[in-house]
């Protein structure tokens, strides 16, 4: 799996990968509209402030989608997607190491939001070193859904 910054082309394939309401929100956030157009998700996932990484298998197919966001005092990651078609291969490991390794500076420590319905992930972000902590001062919290950092 190779890592790439990601661009207009990987966004209108990962437009394709969620058909419900639902599913956008739980990959990203109460503010994603549905359904998706590629302006408004531009917009919404703050294109133009977010570094965002395509991640492509041997024959550049688009596996998995991350951005990362100098937020809350870390590299915050979201919207964090595996694509469809590939979920269910073990993929969700290698993507996130992938990702950290891609980003990671010497005094880098990590943060994500994840819904607590969404029990594959929390569990492998356990995995990765992840703990649980109070939300960032300031921060609206949301139900349901749990802030983790790595140090």
């Amino acid at each position: 799996m190779n890592v790439r910054n990601a661009n207009d082309e990987d966004l209108l394939k990962l437009l394709s990968w969620f058909s419900t309401e639902s599913e956008v929100k739980n990959w990203g956030g109460p503010l994603i509209h549905f359904p998706l157009t590629l302006n408004q998700l531009k917009i919404d996932i703050e294109w133009s402030v977010a570094s965002s990484y395509a991640f492509v298998g041997q024959n550049s197919d688009l596996i998995g989608f991350a951005q990362v966001f100098n937020k809350y005092g870390f590299r915050h990651l979201g919207r964090i997607v595996i694509s469809p078609e590939m979920r269910g291969k073990k993929l969700g490991a290698k993507l996130m190491e992938s990702l950290l390794d891609s980003v990671s500076e010497s005094d880098s420590s990590f943060s994500l939001f994840v819904y607590d319905k969404n029990i594959p992930a929390k569990r492998l972000y356990e995995r990765l070193g992840f703990e649980e902590r109070t939300y960032p001062e300031g921060r609206h919290e949301i139900k349901g859904c749990s802030f983790m950092v790595k140090t």
